[in-house]
């Protein structure tokens, strides 16, 4: 059976979708996510605007559904030469399929087109799920943790260096 999605890049206009995705993501998935389901339904329009411009959002989409998506970000990056991996969710119904795989790439290839070298995410260390995904993919442990909330955050970090620059939409056939 074949499988296609697409991974786009989000436009500034569609901060309602972003938000919808968000919501469903901490709904599908919480514990995954610092933030409640609640406290971001709360969220004024203008917060996600500022979110459209803090980050450069990607989506993957299958028909006319989304099933996936995940961020890149230069300002929440700990180094100049580093971009952010952020906000990364499959819908359970896609998962296994590659993409995950397809929206890091998409990131990537973006960070690597904006002049960094390497591209860090935080995951909780309790995501064990999350860890192998992002290990399979070419990411290390960088041996720094933090507490958020009553959970410990660990760092990892990827090489970007020669990777293609993003070109927008990326089809992809499983």
């Amino acid at each position: 059976m074949t499988h296609s999605f697409e991974i786009r890049t989000l436009e500034h206009g569609e901060w309602a979708l972003l938000r919808q995705l968000r919501l469903r993501a901490l709904r599908e998935a919480p514990e995954a996510f610092g933030p409640s389901v609640r406290r971001e339904r709360l969220r004024t329009a203008s917060y996600w605007h500022e979110q459209m411009n803090l980050c450069r959002w990607f989506v993957a989409e299958a028909g006319r559904g989304q099933i996936g998506f995940a961020a890149g970000s230069a300002p929440l990056a700990d180094h100049v030469d580093e971009r952010h991996l952020l906000s990364l969710w499959v819908s359970p119904d896609w998962r296994r399929r590659g993409v995950a795989r397809q929206l890091i790439e998409a990131v990537a290839s973006w960070a690597a087109a904006d002049s960094a070298r390497s591209l860090s995410l935080w995951v909780f260390e309790q995501n064990k799920a999350a860890i192998n995904v992002y290990e399979r993919l070419g990411f290390t442990g960088t041996g720094h943790s933090k507490p958020f909330d009553s959970r410990q955050e660990m760092r990892m970090i990827m090489s970007v260096l020669g990777r293609r620059p993003e070109t927008g939409t990326h089809p992809a056939e499983f």
